[in-house]
């Protein structure tokens, strides 16, 4: 059986059966696409030694059937230094830097631990402040009753309510935490996403080329509403939506300074110095992060897939360049489907013919058709403000080289900074900052998406107000 969240009105009762979709409750929070990440500081649970394959999540049921577990994750964080690059792929690695050059750069991060990364687990293996704790919007439940008793299987009587209420309004939606007795399992036997880190030549830490790449990859992540592939750090180059026909429709996902520059791109960062912070597969989302663009060897970038969501957060740390670009290649495959945004106010078809698309700025964006449809948004964030232009360009015989592909430019749009960016490398003294995030999300194939796009683009970005409180 497929579990379903209540999906708003614009989602007819035929998508739902369609997708082979079963209500096991009606949630309070309504807000289809809404993980919600704290931290152990936000929890006030920091120093009373949990450890996080004991944290336990519950929602509860007013119809009889009381505690519901739920599931919940947590991902440890640890402040290291990136490290210098090795000076070559002999170089043996060592636990502790990024790079895992046993040699300490001067220049720290906040990254994830994995102890399958030369970053290493988390020295402190309980649940500390930094510690990410995460939960589903849609798992959310009534209030419990007061004096209700502890949910059974935990440890002891430590609970914490939290209040969950979307900013643009409704019912307010809650959630209990609690520790569990050896054994417990966080997820609640549930797993919404599989992600499988696949080197070609081998293992991470015995095989990754990390002072001169490229380092090709078979990796994939795999959700019921969606798949998505890797060909090497930086190459995404495979999306089937799981509410379409399943066809790949993806050529790349792209980055470099300008269409008429193939100096910096995606495949020129793979083939250079790199390395992976974490690869984490969990019950509710999975975590891609790694390091390494060329000279850029700090520039970073983290990816989170939730079932439905995909989150791709790009920390630019790189000396002066005079622009850059992130955008969705389609592949042939997508022909037929229709692309449409907030600044375009209408639709093209995407045929590899070219259309008249502005370079206004695009709040949200979607592209959709019988092989599925997608919304997308990006938002910035720095020391000091970019000059924003949208791209679009569906040209199967384009005037400039793709650098990287098939060869064609399907319908491919996304966003550029279009002036010169400060130096945003700590390593080089005084620097700027600026970080990019992009936000997809999947739908079911009848969803009129003019009409929704801007509605899901609403709350993208908008996090929960949260409360929490001692129960």
């Amino acid at each position: 059986m497929v579990r379903c969240w209540k999906l708003p009105a614009l989602v007819t009762v035929a998508a739902v059966v369609a997708a082979g979709c079963n209500y096991a409750y009606a949630p309070f929070v309504t807000r289809v696409d809404g993980p919600v990440v704290l931290t152990g500081a936000d929890l006030g649970i920091v120093g009373l030694g949990f450890v996080p394959d004991r944290a336990l999540a519950f929602r509860w049921d007013d119809d009889g059937v009381g505690w519901v577990q739920i599931p919940v994750q947590v991902d440890e964080r640890v402040v290291v230094d990136f490290g210098a690059v090795p000076g070559n792929n002999a170089s043996p690695g060592v636990t502790g830097t990024i790079y895992g050059s046993g040699v300490d750069r001067g220049v720290t991060a906040l990254v994830y631990a994995d102890a399958g990364t030369w970053v290493g687990a988390d020295p402190d293996a309980t649940i500390d402040a930094d510690d990410e704790i995460v939960v589903l919007s849609r798992d959310a439940g009534p209030k419990a009753p007061a004096g209700a008793p502890d949910p059974a299987g935990v440890a002891f009587g430590i609970g914490k309510e939290m209040s969950l209420v979307d900013p643009d309004g409704g019912d307010a939606g809650y959630v209990y935490f609690y520790y569990g007795q050896p054994g417990a399992d966080p997820s609640a036997g549930e797993d919404h996403v599989t992600y499988t880190f696949s080197l070609d030549a081998g293992t991470y830490k015995d095989d990754y080329l990390r002072a001169d790449g490229p380092n090709p990859e078979s990796s994939t992540v795999v959700t019921d509403r969606y798949s998505m592939g890797f060909g090497d750090r930086w190459i995404t180059d495979e999306l089937r939506i799981g509410w379409g026909t399943g066809v790949d429709i993806l050529d790349g996902h792209k980055s470099r300074f300008s269409f008429g520059t193939c100096g910096r791109s995606n495949a020129t960062f793979a083939a250079a110095e790199g390395a992976f912070i974490a690869n984490i597969d969990g019950p509710i989302r999975a975590i891609r992060s790694y390091v390494g663009a060329n000279s850029g060897p700090l520039t970073q970038r983290t990816e989170y897939f939730y079932e439905d969501r995909y989150e791709q957060v790009t920390d630019l740390r790189v000396h002066a360049i005079p622009g850059v670009m992130s955008f969705w290649d389609w592949s042939a495959a997508a022909g037929g489907m229709t692309y449409g945004s907030s600044a375009l106010g209408g639709t093209v078809v995407v045929d590899g013919i070219p259309d008249a698309v502005g370079t206004g700025l695009a709040a949200w964006e979607f592209l959709a058709g019988p092989q599925g449809n997608v919304t997308m948004a990006g938002t910035f964030s720095g020391s000091f403000v970019p000059t924003l232009e949208q791209v679009y360009v569906d040209d199967s015989t384009p005037p400039f080289a793709e650098c990287w592909g098939d060869g064609d430019f399907y319908g491919a749009a996304g966003q550029a900074v279009v002036t010169g960016i400060p130096n945003t490398d700590p390593a080089l003294g005084a620097h700027d900052t600026f970080q990019a995030r992009q936000v997809a999300a999947f739908w079911p194939t009848n969803l009129n998406m003019s009409a929704w796009a801007p509605l899901w683009a609403a709350d993208a970005f908008q996090p929960f107000d949260t409360t929490i409180v001692d129960f």
